[in-house]
């Protein structure tokens, strides 16, 4: 994206189809990417901003490093896979403590799916934890999106 390539989306991958109904998922993958298709794309973006999506996980190691995207007016829309809360917690407070991030125009919330269960209870939806590190750090939380590791999956295209 940085660099200029024009189809760079956070979206379906191949390996979908072998997920339950995941041949779908990379119809709309596909659909976007060669017939420049709307009907897959995530419908709930901010008019005006351009837009980028990542995993929760991976976004958070990009942060410091020459590969941390410049984030000023994008929303910023984040999705996570089989992490514990307390760590989707850690990574939120990580995020959301970058002053790369606290320019962008707010953060949605995708899915953060196969949550393993914490002993003891960490008591907080990734909901309620988007909320608070957001509200802490002066970021809008913009609610959620239609994005995650599932073959609902939407796309993102970046910018």
């Amino acid at each position: 994206y940085r660099a200029g390539f024009k189809h760079v989306a956070h979206g379906p991958m191949p390996v979908d189809l072998i997920r339950e109904d995941g041949e779908q998922a990379v119809k709309r993958g596909l659909a976007w990417l060669f017939e420049d298709a709307s009907w897959p794309l995530e419908r709930g973006t901010t008019p005006g901003h351009p837009n980028l999506a990542f995993n929760l996980t991976i976004f958070s190691q990009l942060l410091g490093t020459p590969l941390e995207p410049e984030l000023k007016g994008h929303v910023l829309m984040l999705e996570d896979v089989g992490e514990y809360m307390y760590r989707i917690d850690r990574y939120f407070y990580h995020v959301t403590s970058n002053a790369n991030v606290r320019a962008c125009a707010g953060i949605r919330l995708g899915r953060c799916s196969a949550v393993p269960k914490n002993d003891p209870d960490f008591e907080l939806t990734e909901e309620d934890v988007a909320r608070f590190w957001c509200e802490r750090a002066g970021i809008p939380y913009l609610g959620r999106a239609d994005i995650g590791h599932d073959s609902d999956n939407k796309v993102v295209p970046f910018g």
